[in-house]
This record gives structure tokens, sequence and C-alpha cells, in this order.
């Protein structure tokens, strides 16, 4: 249970401070919807209205895939964080002008829904609120006022397709908007999954995934590769370390930023004596796909890049609940 608990707590913290900012705003690069966990594809701001994010499993090219994400049947969302104080009616303007526009002009098609998704919107709404629409491969918008579920409008593919299309269709409200959402997600290139080698012999060990909290990084083994360590105890470590498992151990941490991909002042457990030492890891800018690791009485090792989709990366999130 305290495994259980542990992995909980790591992953809901990582997704609380893994952020990317607009403006003033700042919207989680991961973040959970209806227990589907979607990445930040692209965000920004409408007017000094509200700023907005898009959420989505899957990649996109650029701005000419909008109309492709507005019509697919997967989950996606969208996350609106309100920057000034808007009153209902105008924001129901907003989305009816929005809706005649996606449609070029025959939003009246698909006047029930309007009429149902309209009226989950609350009676007033004020600056920094947060507001979710979410859409589910069961045909399903909902919509999220902060924490606070007011609703669902079902059976609304099509209804999506024309909502999604007010920021992402060939005539949206704002063509920099558009391109701000579907720009490529540009993630730190230090962050993600790690193949560690033995430096003697060359064989693999264990992944390690990277990930950042509030500006530091840090490292745990997510797997070890040979079967008979997957059980494996760091019996040798260090204060809560000691007799943890290893997978799942945390063997970086506290690194931070001195320029460009390099991160020092951190601290590195070696899980076969449980010694820890100084460390520090860079990448070099002309192969983004090794990363250099070098801590006292070391030297300097060389980690591959595990190149994994959207998905894989997100495959241990599932329970972690919106």
């Amino acid at each position: 249970m305290n495994r259980i608990l542990h992995i909980v707590l790591f992953f809901t913290t990582f997704l609380s401070f893994s952020q990317t900012k607009v403006g003033n705003i700042h919207f989680n690069d991961i973040d959970v919807f209806e227990n589907s966990e979607l990445m930040l594809n692209g965000a920004g701001e409408r007017e000094k209205l509200y700023t907005i994010g898009l959420y989505l499993d899957f990649e996109v090219d650029g701005v000419e895939d909008g109309i492709m994400v507005a019509e697919k049947n997967a989950p996606m969302a969208l996350t609106i964080k309100t920057v000034a104080d808007i009153s209902t009616n105008d924001l129901r303007e907003i989305i009816r002008n929005g809706l005649e526009r996606a449609t070029d002009g025959n939003s009246y098609l698909l006047e029930d829904q309007i009429r149902d998704f309209i009226q989950l919107l609350p009676g007033t709404i004020h600056k920094y609120e947060i507001f979710k629409i979410v859409y589910t491969e069961d045909e399903k918008i909902t919509l999220y006022k902060n924490k606070e579920r007011l609703g669902a409008v079902p059976n609304s593919l099509e209804f999506k397709q024309a909502l999604f299309k007010i920021w992402l269709g060939e005539n949206p409200v704002d063509s920099q908007l558009k391109e701000d959402l579907l720009g490529s997600y540009d993630a730190n290139p230090i962050l993600g999954q790690w193949k560690t080698y033995d430096k003697k012999t060359g064989v693999a060990i264990n992944i390690v995934q990277l990930y950042m909290i509030q500006n530091k990084v840090f490292g745990s083994i997510q797997r070890m590769l040979r079967q008979s360590e997957r059980d494996a105890v760091c019996y040798e470590c260090l204060g809560d370390d000691k007799n943890q498992p290893v997978e799942g151990l945390v063997i970086l941490k506290n690194l931070t930023n001195k320029s460009g991909f390099k991160y020092v002042n951190g601290q590195f457990t070696d899980i076969k004596n449980g010694k820890i030492s100084g460390c520090q890891i860079w990448i070099d800018e002309d192969d983004l796909n090794i990363l250099n690791v070098k801590y006292k009485g070391g030297g300097v090792h060389q980690w591959k890049r595990v190149k994994t989709s959207r998905k894989d990366n997100r495959e241990d999130f599932r329970t972690v609940k919106f």
C-alpha cells in the first residue's frame, strides 16, 4: 500500500509542477481529464479575455492539422482560464458567434446541443476561473468549472467538432491563437526516459525517467532490464531509501540548471553500494539523444534516450483522477 501511495504522490507532484506559462497563466504540461492523461499541445491568449490550452493524446504536425484534430473521435480537452471578468451573456455570444463561423452559418442544425451546453454555464464568470471542456470517445462533452463538474452533453461528436473548430477550424476566431494551440510541443530535452549502461561491459542496466519539480530535475528508476533484478531491494541505501525496491527509487535529485541543457549540484545514488555522490548532467546540442551523467568516482556515463510515444509516457498515471 505504501508503494502505491508513493507512486500516486510522485506522479501527482509531477503533474503539479511541470508547467507551461502563457502570459501570467500556467498550464500543466500533462493533465488528467475523465481518467485520460493528456499532454498540452499548445496554448495562447485571446484578446486579454482568456487563455486556452489544447490537450491531446496524439501528435500533430502544425496548423494544417486543425480540422483533423477538431473532427477526430479521440479523447481531448480544452482548458480555458479567464484573465478578466466575463458576463455569462458575453460568453454565450462568444460561443454562438464562434459556432456560426465554424459551421459557415449552419449552427442552427446543432441548436439543441448548443442550448444544452450553454445551460451548463454558471451565472457569473470571474477573473482567474478555470473551465475545462472534455471530450471522450463515448461522444460526450463534459464541462468543469474549477474542480466542479457542471454537467455533460451526450451524443455530441458533431457538436464537439463544431465547438473545437471555433479555435481550430478554417475560420477560427483568432488565427494566431490557432497557431499557438497547434504548434508542436517543445519539451525540455533533458526530460523523458533514458537507458543506462554498464561503463565497462556496455550492457544495459535500467531505464530512468527524468522529470522536473519546481525547476529541479529528478530521476527515478522505471524498470530494471535484467528480469532477475526486477524485485531487487536497495539494502545498502541510506535514509528513506534503505530497503526500498530499486524500481521506483529516485537516484537523481535536485539538479539545477546552469546553462542551456546542463544541470548541476545534484545527488546521485549508486544502487550497487548505496553511495551518494554529487553529480551533474548535460546534453550536447549536436546529439540530443545522449545524456552525459557525471558523478564523483564514476567518471562520465552516457545514457541513451528511449524514444516512446506520448501515450507510452503516460502509462503510469492511471491511478490519478481529475
